[in-house]
């Protein structure tokens, strides 16, 4: 069993961690990783689910130990897998920690989901589809997302699909470089709100967003549970749909309504901000590189100075 400090540590880091595990069908002991998901309360009901999904589908023993979480993997036979999480865990945290397993498995995976699609803690299934799928593509890995109902944070219920192929894995240089990138255009979905809110926020995209108002839509999402607002501005990148949103916050991870005016306009400002410095740099945004890079690891392919001195291109190295 392969130890690891992970006192103090972020949830992407445990959960990528954990997700190499399955994949290598290696056990790990993550020393202090439980009192670090113990720490932040939105990340307990994500962990909680994806340990429900571990026992349920078949992918081993998840527990914790004095602090820490240790993982006994096993891999099932099965292609198909139902997989329903709560109102506070979004799909996409299940989706990344099952996808370097289902890519290297023989034949075709399904995932059918329920639960949060849309959320200000993690990546729309929008944006896997149409954004992070795009680069594993770059790379031989694919993959699909097929969104059948809004699921926001606080109500979940969202419906989606996913299909997983057996990777065809080959190198490639930088992948986070576009010859040509622009705006393409901005969806503003509303659920269960005031139709006012949809068109400040378009007054604001107009003000603050390098896009012309022929290109900002409005949707009112008529089939979701619960309060949902998000912000998706997308960019054409070569060959890729690019997104970057902002998904609103209603609720905590107790289920209370938590909605701030002020905390509302900094999310709007930080948007902006974003697609901004996105036009402005050669390159995408770190979070999105560190989800690439164990998949660039196992290619072979290029990775950037700052990437190999992140923690997880050390736990890369020791265990892919």
């Amino acid at each position: 069993m392969k130890e690891f400090d992970f006192k103090n540590t972020d949830w992407s880091l445990i959960r990528q961690a954990l997700s190499f595990s399955l994949l290598k069908n290696e056990s790990v002991l993550l020393k202090g990783a439980f009192d670090s998901i113990a720490a932040l309360d939105w990340i307990t009901p994500i962990y909680s689910d994806l340990k429900q999904v571990v026992i349920e589908s078949g992918f081993g023993i998840l527990t914790e130990i004095d602090g820490d979480i240790a993982f006994k993997p096993e891999q099932p036979g099965h292609s198909t897998f139902y997989i329903s999480a709560g109102k506070f865990t979004p799909l996409s945290e299940i989706e990344l920690f099952l996808l370097p397993y289902l890519f290297k498995e023989k034949f075709r995976s399904v995932i059918l989901f329920q639960g949060v699609t849309h959320s200000h803690i993690s990546y729309s299934s929008t944006f896997l589809k149409e954004t992070l799928f795009g680069l594993l593509e770059k790379i031989g890995y694919y993959s699909s997302m097929n969104l059948k109902r809004f699921g926001f944070y606080g109500s979940g219920q969202g419906v989606a699909e996913s299909r997983i192929y057996p990777a065809e894995p080959y190198a490639a240089d930088n992948i986070f470089q576009f010859k040509h990138k622009r705006i393409e255009g901005v969806k503003i979905l509303v659920a269960g709100m005031n139709m006012e809110i949809a068109e400040r926020e378009k007054d604001f995209v107009k003000r603050n967003i390098a896009v012309d108002e022929s290109r900002i839509s409005i949707l009112e999402i008529i089939d979701a549970n619960g309060f949902g607002n998000s912000i998706q501005v997308y960019f054409s990148c070569d060959d890729i749909n690019f997104i970057i949103s902002r998904d609103m916050e209603f609720y905590n991870s107790n289920g209370d309504f938590i909605f701030d005016e002020n905390a509302y306009y900094r999310s709007l400002s930080d948007l902006a901000d974003k697609c901004s410095l996105f036009l402005k740099n050669d390159t995408v945004p770190f979070s999105i590189q560190k989800e690439m890079l164990p998949y660039l690891y196992m290619t072979e392919s290029a990775i950037s100075q700052e990437l190999k001195e992140t923690p997880l291109f050390n736990i890369c190295e020791r265990m892919l």
